[in-house]
This record gives structure tokens, C-alpha cells and sequence, in this order.
């Protein structure tokens, strides 16, 4: 367990280095706007407000008996906000180390906060999307006391992000076509799981689409939270966390087994 543990230590014991860094990074990925940071916020919101109209009122679809047209849009952004989140890390991880190789080359830096850093600077615009998904779904009714889940589920993707920072951007060093491989996934992942479908007409050939897919797990239980707001999924609320905890163990060993050569590497 002390894999698990090892990031949230240094992320208490070099906050003030993390968020630093965390501002730092925000600012740098807008430099040069006129609105600068507020794109990083901005953004989600607007892809949210985007979803929103296209499932609420472009294509509306009645799920059955008391449903309402609107409630998939309400499933769509439950499972959007996470998913946008996590391709954001995704894409960013396999040159976390590369693009900051002046900083690994220097001994006494501690290599561990970068990819803990890109995992929360990714979560944090996405924030404000989740605060809109929630608060289309209380609007809507289709809030219960599943959304008390709501903080648990996010640490759950916090670990899962950055566990997946940890592999990727150890990895990106010495296998380079990753980011191209990971761009090409995040392309197709988003209709590779139940985000974007009718979760009650889905055609049986997407089950056995969605069932090996680990991401669809984590759909799954946002949806129950913002959606159902029951356990509909009762499979994926043990697979999304014994596979969150996992990934930041197995991520963190490998990265502590290859970081010794990153300098050398670059």
C-alpha cells in the first residue's frame, strides 16, 4: 500500500512546489489570450453548455414510461465531464517528462510532482463542468442522495489520473510513439463507451464493447449517481475502484523502477 500512499505524501508535503506549478501550467497553456486563464474554465463549460443543447434539444430521445426528453442530456454530461477530464491527462502524459527535461536533469528536484501536477491541473478546469452536470441534473430531477457519492468518486479519478500520469509519462521516454498511440484512442474511446447512447435501447453489440472497455466503468458510475440515482451498475462501482487503486499502485512502481534513467534518456 505504499504505493498508494507515496503520491498523496508528496502532494501534502510539496503542496506549496504542486501548486505552483498547478497555476503556473493553467497560465502557460493560454498564454498570450486576452482572457488567459479563464479559457481553462471556460472551455468545459462551454463543451458542456454545447452537449447540453445538442441532446437536450437536437436530438432529444424519450428513454420510456415517466421519462422526459431531456433526461439524455442529463446521462451524456454525466458521463462527458470525467471522460473530458481523463483524455485531457491522456493526451498530456506521455510527454510530461520529455517537456520538462531540464528539470529532471537536476538531481534534487522531486520527479514525482509532475505527473501528479498534470493530473490535477486536467481535473481542476473540469470542476466547473461537473458543478454545471450537477446542477442540470437537480434541475431536472434526476439528483438523489447518490450525489453524497459524488466526492468519493472523484478521489477514485483523481488516483486513476494520476496513476495513468505515472505510466505514461514514464513510458513516453523511452517509447515515444505513445502520444501518437494515445491520440488515436482518445479518438475512438468516446464511442467506445456508454456515453453517448440511449442507456436503455443500447443494440447488444455495444455490450460487449463497453464490458471490456475500463473507462466505461467509470461512466457508469457517474451516470448512477447524476442519472439513475441508485446503483444500476452495481459491477462497476467494485471495478472502477479496486482498478483506480490498482493503476496508482502498478503505475507508481514503474515509474519508481524507471525514473533512475530518465536523465540519461533525455
Amino acid at each position: 500500500m505504499k504505493a498508494v500512499f507515496a503520491p498523496m505524501r508528496t502532494i501534502l508535503e510539496r503542496r506549496a512546489l504542486v501548486g505552483e506549478l498547478i497555476s503556473r501550467e493553467l497560465k502557460d497553456r493560454h498564454a498570450g489570450t486576452v482572457l488567459g486563464v479563464f479559457w481553462a474554465f471556460g472551455h468545459p463549460l462551454a463543451l458542456m453548455i454545447l452537449y447540453m443543447i445538442l441532446f437536450a434539444y437536437v436530438f432529444p430521445a424519450r428513454f420510456g414510461e415517466g421519462a422526459s426528453i431531456s433526461d439524455y442530456s442529463v446521462n451524456v454530461l454525466a458521463g462527458i465531464v470525467p471522460w473530458l477530464a481523463f483524455q485531457d491527462i491522456l493526451s498530456r502524459s506521455p510527454i510530461i517528462i520529455i517537456s520538462h527535461s531540464s528539470l529532471v536533469k537536476q538531481i534534487a528536484f522531486p520527479t514525482e510532482v509532475l505527473p501528479i501536477k498534470t493530473a490535477l491541473a486536467s481535473a481542476l478546469p473540469y470542476s466547473v463542468g461537473l458543478v454545471f452536470a450537477i446542477a442540470y441534473a437537480l434541475w431536472h430531477g434526476s439528483i438523489s442522495l447518490m450525489v453524497l457519492m459524488v466526492p468519493f468518486l472523484i478521489i477514485l479519478q483523481l488516483m486513476a489520473m494520476i496513476g495513468t500520469a505515472f505510466l505514461l509519462s514514464s513510458l513516453g521516454v523511452y517509447l515515444r510513439d505513445i502520444r501518437d498511440i494515445v491520440t488515436v484512442f482518445t479518438s475512438i474511446n468516446l464511442f467506445a463507451q456508454p456515453i453517448l447512447y440511449n442507456p436503455f435501447s443500447t443494440p447488444e453489440f455495444l455490450q460487449w464493447v463497453f464490458l471490456p472497455n475500463p473507462f466505461s466503468y467509470l461512466t457508469w458510475c457517474w451516470q448512477d449517481v447524476l442519472f439513475h440515482g441508485s446503483f444500476h451498475h452495481p459491477v462497476a462501482w467494485i471495478v472502477f475502484p479496486v482498478g483506480s487503486v490498482l493503476t496508482l499502485i502498478l503505475s507508481w512502481m514503474v515509474f519508481e523502477n524507471l525514473r533512475h534513467d530518465f536523465g540519461d534518456e533525455l
